[in-house]
């Protein structure tokens, strides 16, 4: 075959590659949803569903050479055949049969070159199906030998290549074509400069030719000196007016295209993270045949649930997430299940769920859940390993209350399992959870109960590349800290500062937080201010249910960063993630945060954050909804100084959530939000038979009589406007209310 004719084919293949695990996933999943229908209709359906998709690929195989596929596809599509004329008829035992034939394929695919021995084996088979012969068991790819070292996990991405809708490329190509007015603007704005330059030339040319004449003049011994000195002047006046209007003109130029070119790189930017933005389903998918085959190699009975599939994430972070998932779902249908003779003494169905829910929070961030409702965790059992490895003294572990002492799950080497498995007990899986979801800038809870079962909740970014940052500063450096790790900022007063138990704490939420200061933790000189003051800034970070406040030299703000990871030999520098870049050039390191709390609870001692005392509790609930994040925060903070516990909601549709799940004693909100605006959240309250007496207050910008009278029409109790708006206002009303 002739090179341009092996290239072609190469090419061919690698788009094969691609299009085979889409029919392959499809079969996958068509099989499953065929195993568990019980109408035949809808059996029926399916089938015709997965005799189309091998019909298909057996065709796509074919184009490339892929005879191994193409008589896989051949064997399945007469099976499939049969079933549409005849009736499906078949066993638990036919579908493992079918199933192992598509991971055959699927192995096939990766490695190329299959056991010819092993297709022939698999083709009868499958064939037998057909006929109504008996089922042997499907050999293996390639033989499995035992090794008493836990095998290194790779990240192992989800796809080399992805497929883009082309309304995201049209988008891209609009933003790329913009680009070619900016590069315009650009050669305009240098040979304005030139021309600056070039006219600042002549200036300093005619300057020093002007002091010579003003030299000649005060010399007295030149008649015509004080006239060539006055046209020298005047010349270099005359050029300086020019060059200080040209460079106002450039200056005014400069802010345009500043402006222009800040929203046209933002707009690329976002289309360009559209692009490697992939749906969770390409994840996803890789798991409902895997709960089958481990629940089946274990004697359970599990149903996986899926939920929110179609919600995009940084394909770099859906990479990084395939490992942790999958150690999850293996442990629990491994260790959270129980068989179904075991559930039904407990009352349970004798079918386990898992369920696997994603779910976008907000902009910038989404939550996963892993739940089961088996057994749960054992914490004794948890306690027990732990004392057992020395990692935690007898006297530190009855110390600990529950919460901390279910995160020792995560330590490396810790398993509950008796028994060393293919599947689980060595005791790395959940060590490796942990550290990919931190180290992609997330965190993650646990929530578990005897005989209910667990759920493992994550929260994760959305991109990787660029995120936004709170800019501080301690002992005179600049750093950046994730905006998804910090709870709060604020002013203390010095003498507000608590001593429990040895330990700097300030009061905040109701409970006392650890004080540390972030300089002394990462090693810093400490620099007082020049002119003392009576405040000093906090930050409040948290991973988990850790929370702990940072004392810092100041607070500049929040802006988005993008993330350059530290190179060799600084591959790893404790507390520190990454670097970036200011818009000043300025280099700035990016904090570790769940590293830092660790070091910080290392310096200070275990963290205090207990509960305050029934009379110290805040007793009125407020719920505040504006989308806004300035506003928000201003009317939380105003609240909460004055005593209030304060909840917020991003508009109407979320506050209308919150408050089906809590209770609250008020309710102030804006009026112009997406979703659901403040009126229709009033009127909704009012319609609600639980919630129409709780008293509602408008903090709008919108001060017409008409918006006036359709708050009051809605049902609201007071009705501010943002632009004579005080904050004692504000507590005047919500007192009177409450």
């Amino acid at each position: 075959m002739a090179a341009p004719d092996e290239e072609f084919l190469r090419k061919l293949r690698e788009v094969f590659g691609i299009e085979a695990r889409e029919h392959l996933q499809a079969l996958s999943t068509g099989l499953l949803g065929l195993e568990k229908a019980a109408d035949r209709a809808q059996q029926q359906a399916i089938v015709e569903t997965i005799f189309r998709e091998a019909h298909s690929l057996k065709g796509a195989a074919r184009s490339v050479n892929r005879d191994d596929l193409e008589m896989i596809c051949q064997a399945l599509e007469s099976v499939f055949s049969r079933w549409k004329t005849d009736g499906i008829r078949a066993e638990a035992q036919a579908f493992d049969v079918l199933n192992g034939a598509l991971d055959f394929a699927e192995r096939s695919l990766e490695t190329g070159a299959p056991d010819p021995q092993q297709l022939t084996t698999l083709v009868q088979q499958v064939r037998a199906l057909e006929e109504g012969g008996s089922v042997v068991p499907i050999a293996p790819l390639a033989p499995v030998e035992e090794t008493p070292e836990p095998p290194r996990i790779e990240s192992r991405p989800v796809a080399h290549t992805v497929r883009i809708a082309t309304a995201k490329l049209d988008a891209l190509l609009l933003q790329a074509e913009e680009m070619i007015a900016i590069k315009n603007s650009v050669e305009q704005r240098s040979r304005e400069l030139t021309a600056a330059d070039q006219m600042m030339a002549k200036w300093r040319t005619a300057s020093a030719r002007t002091g010579m004449e003003i030299q000649r003049l005060r010399a007295g011994n030149d008649r015509l000196a004080p006239q060539r000195a006055w046209e020298s002047l005047e010349r270099n006046q005359s050029e300086l007016r020019a060059v200080d209007h040209q460079l106002s003109a450039l200056a005014q130029a400069a802010e345009r295209d500043e402006r222009e070119i800040r929203a046209m790189v933002d707009d690329l930017l976002r289309d360009a993270k559209r692009m490697m933005m992939l749906p969770f389903s390409t994840l996803l998918e890789l798991f409902p045949n895997q709960v089958r085959s481990l629940a089946r190699a274990q004697g359970k009975e599990v149903d996986l649930r899926l939920r929110g599939r179609g919600v995009e994430i940084d394909k770099r972070i859906l990479e990084q997430m395939k490992d942790p998932l999958i150690h999850l779902v293996r442990n629990a249908v491994d260790h959270g299940f129980e068989d179904a003779a075991t559930r039904a003494t407990q009352g349970k169905a004798a079918r386990g769920t898992l369920t696997i829910a994603v779910s976008q929070i907000d902009a910038g961030k989404v939550e996963i859940l892993v739940s089961d409702d088996g057994a749960g965790i054992d914490l004794d059992q948890v306690k027990a390993a732990v004392i057992n490895a020395g990692l935690v003294s007898s006297e530190d572990m009855d110390r600990r209350t529950e919460t901390e002492a279910l995160q020792l799950i995560f330590l490396s080497g810790i398993s509950t399992s008796g028994v060393l498995t293919e599947i689980s007990g060595r005791g790395l899986g959940m060590a490796i959870v942990r550290e990919r979801v931190e180290a992609l800038g997330g965190h993650i809870e646990i929530d578990t109960a005897p005989r209910r079962g667990t759920t493992f909740r994550m929260i994760l970014p959305v991109t990787l590349a660029t995120f936004k940052g709170l800019l501080i500063v301690a002992g005179g450096e600049h750093f950046i800290v994730p905006t998804l790790n910090v709870e709060r900022v604020l002013r203390i007063e010095r003498e507000k500062i608590q001593t429990v138990e040895n330990k700097e704490t300030i009061s905040w939420d109701g409970r006392a937080v650890s004080l540390v200061w972030l300089d002394a933790v990462l090693g810093l000189e400490r620099r007082e201010p020049v002119l003392p003051t009576k405040f000093i800034q906090v930050a409040i970070l948290g991973v988990g249910e850790t929370r702990i406040a940072f004392a810092m030299d100041e607070v500049m703000g929040e802006q988005e960063v993008l993330v350059k990871p530290l190179q060799k030999p600084l591959v790893h520098v404790r507390n520190i993630a990454a670097a970036t870049v200011l818009g000043s050039g300025k280099t700035v390191l990016i904090l570790n945060v769940p590293e830092l709390l660790q070091s910080a609870t290392e310096a200070a001692g275990r963290v205090v954050a207990r509960p305050a005392a029934p009379a110290e509790r805040k007793t009125r609930a407020i719920l505040v909804a504006d989308d806004s994040v300035t506003s928000r925060m201003l009317l939380k903070n105003i609240l909460e100084a004055a005593g209030y516990s304060v909840t917020t909601a991003v508009d109407g549709a979320e506050a209308w959530t919150v408050l089906k799940t809590r209770s609250f004693d008020a309710v102030v909100s804006d009026v112009q939000m997406p979703r659901m605006d403040g009126f229709d959240l009033t009127a909704k309250l009012r319609a609600d038979s639980g919630l129409r007496e709780v008293p509602v207050v408008l903090v709008t910008a919108l001060e017409s009589r008409e918006h006036r009278e359709r708050g009051i029409e809605v049902g609201a109790n007071a009705y501010l406007v943002k632009s004579s708006f005080d904050q004692s206002n504000l507590l005047d009303v919500v007192r009177g209310l409450l």
